[in-house]
């Protein structure tokens, strides 16, 4: 049985007033009265009421000042409805001035009061109900769901906010970015449930870390630390600290809160420790505002990570500019994956006898939020250096088999893909097994798969190479030697590798035309791979003059920007529909309806 809505009305003429309530409690409310201004505020700052009526003229206070002091309190939606014989129009303007909901005029037809008033709940309960809507929204959109903290849009607005009062007041701020140390791993190992448990006790640990009630929690604004601490996504947190005393207090919270987050903890039937790396950066010495201040908290980061587990730095104007751009770069490659930031391009290798496509190199390409486009020649090495190219590596591998399975499918003429391994890839005693175990995720038939492994990588060590791409073709995949020409194997030492094809580098391919050294050494390369049953793909060619070289030296296949440059799959896809429509005519024919 649902609670009869709460009335409160106020009237000075006592007959008003009892038909007044006679008529609501006969419409199924509960009533109560009040027979002057003074009396009416008293009872509703003493119980909760669902609507008002006032009459404009009581003694005491006036209906209207009694409306604009309720409306204060009660805020915008509750329903407040003023009575009275005057019908003027300054009375009714200076009624809604004060917050009135509705107005009526006696006479009043009692028998309607009650339709009225149960018209104007609904509306009421409507705009609360569309209030408690936008509620939720706004807590969808500025706290996140996992730990109730802020978020990142919500940490984004309360710096700008607080930034604007250091200027104001002139008066320092620290800006603390934290970054979990070893949460993948645990996130890897022991599955996401566990993972969403730790970050929400990483972020109870963080307001522990900060509601501290020693002289530095005590420095700390009253009120202002839960708005204060966000989670930006994953594993990063950011901590505001307005208004402090000097950098030093920013240090000592550091300390705090590495002491507390690197405490031991029982998640399930597991004992896991975890450890930050803090990155501070202070206002106004550090950056004057808010993407510099944010910037360079997350470069010293960085850079605390890089000193080990379990530390923080403050950041150094001194620090080298090259090496804040590798830590940036290593940083947020780190990421890249999990927050889908790399994509696949695809670069045709046409058959220079027919003019068709026979294969599409796999070429990963990178652009971070705050990077932008970061070109292969600066983020491969990295990667390669920091063992970032073997989760890298995997991804291309798995995504080109994929893409290249979709296209098969629909009939596409994708007579192979081609990926490049790096070295360490193929240290991994089971790079084998994973090529296998893509395969067959996949189901992309082994023989259209090519794997491309520089002549670099080969000569560093002949013996394991040998054995590893023994294995590879053992699954039934084609096999190239990338960059030839720069490595100094010999072509005697080649003939104990299975490889299928060479590709010439394309320091040779750009002056071919009109360097004689550089064309003796191509057309030395073309003419021992035939000899050897190998094909020749002559990579990085740029103009008519190199093509036109080449084709004179019979070299098989070529690749380069004159012909195309790599391609999002969407692009690549139309290119290769373009070929599926157009298989007759010369092959001259063929390449410009191709490159047209």
């Amino acid at each position: 049985m649902s609670i009869p809505k709460h009335i409160l009305v106020a009237d000075d003429d006592p007959d008003a007033l009892l038909l007044m309530s006679a008529s609501l409690e006969g419409a199924g409310f509960r009533v109560s009265t009040a027979n002057d201004g003074t009396e009416a505020l008293r009872r509703f700052r003493a119980d909760s009421h669902d609507l008002v009526m006032l009459d404009v003229d009581m003694p005491g206070m006036s209906g209207i000042e009694v409306c604009a002091a309720i409306r204060r309190k009660a805020g915008p939606l509750l329903p407040i409805v003023m009575v009275t014989g005057m019908d003027d129009v300054p009375s009714v303007d200076a009624a809604y001035r004060a917050g009135a909901t509705d107005f009526i005029a006696k006479p009043v037809s009692w028998a309607l009061v009650g339709h009225r008033v149960r018209y104007l709940l609904r509306g009421y309960e409507i705009a609360s109900d569309l209030k408690a809507a936008e509620e939720r929204i706004r807590r969808l959109a500025y706290f996140d769901t996992l730990t109730g903290l802020p978020n990142r849009e919500h940490f984004h607005h309360r710096l700008a906010q607080t930034l604007e009062v250091a200027e104001r007041d002139a008066q320092p701020l620290a800006l603390l970015c934290i970054d979990l140390d070893n949460f993948k791993r645990i996130n890897d190992t022991l599955g996401h449930g566990v993972g969403d448990e730790l970050l929400r006790l990483m972020a109870a640990r963080l307001r522990e870390a900060l509601r501290a009630t020693d002289a530095v929690g005590r420095a700390m604004p009253v009120g202002a630390l839960d708005e204060d601490l966000s989670r930006l996504g994953g594993d990063e947190f950011m901590v505001l600290l307005p208004a402090i005393a000097g950098p030093e207090q920013a240090g000592l919270v550091a300390e705090r809160i590495v002491r507390t987050i690197t405490q031991p903890m029982r998640l399930g039937q597991h004992e896991v420790l975890v450890t930050p790396s803090i990155g501070i950066a202070i206002y106004p010495s550090d950056g004057s505002n808010h993407e510099t201040l944010v910037k360079n908290a997350d470069l010293a980061m960085y850079f605390a990570k890089r000193r080990g587990p379990g530390t923080f730095a403050f950041f150094d104007p001194a620090m080298n500019a090259g090496a804040l751009k590798r830590l940036t770069v290593e940083g947020k490659l780190r990421n890249a994956i999990a927050n889908h930031e790399l994509s696949l391009h695809f670069q045709p290798q046409f058959n220079l006898g027919t003019g068709l496509i026979c294969g599409m190199e796999a070429l990963v390409r990178w652009n971070n939020a705050q990077l932008g486009s970061v070109p292969p020649s600066e983020f491969i090495p990295l990667a390669e250096e920091t063992g970032l190219i073997l989760p890298i590596g995997e991804w291309v591998l798995r995504g080109a088999c994929a893409q290249a399975k979709a296209w098969r499918e629909e009939g596409l003429p994708v007579a192979r893909i081609a990926v490049n391994v790096s070295g360490l890839q193929l240290s991994q005693r089971g790079f084998a097994d994973l090529v296998r175990t893509v395969l067959r995720e996949t189901e992309l038939p082994p023989e259209l798969l090519e794997l491309e492994i520089t002549e670099s990588v080969v000569m560093q060590n002949e013996a394991w190479t040998e054995d590893v791409l023994k294995d590879l073709k053992s699954i039934g995949v084609e096999l190239a030697i990338d960059d030839f020409g720069t490595g100094y194997s010999s072509f005697a030492r080649l003939r104990e590798f299975p490889i299928d094809r060479l590709k010439i580098d394309r320091s040779f391919v750009q002056h071919v035309h009109n360097n004689g050294e550089d064309h003796a050494i191509a057309s030395a390369i073309i003419a021992m791979a035939k000899t050897m049953k190998l094909e020749v793909v002559a990579e990085g060619i740029e103009d008519f003059a190199q093509l036109m070289i080449l084709q004179d030296e019979h070299c098989a296949l070529a690749q380069g920007f004159l012909l195309s440059r790599p391609m999002p799959a969407a692009d690549a896809h139309q290119l290769l529909r373009r070929l599926a429509e157009h298989v007759d005519g010369t092959r001259t024919q063929r390449l410009k309806r191709l490159l047209g």
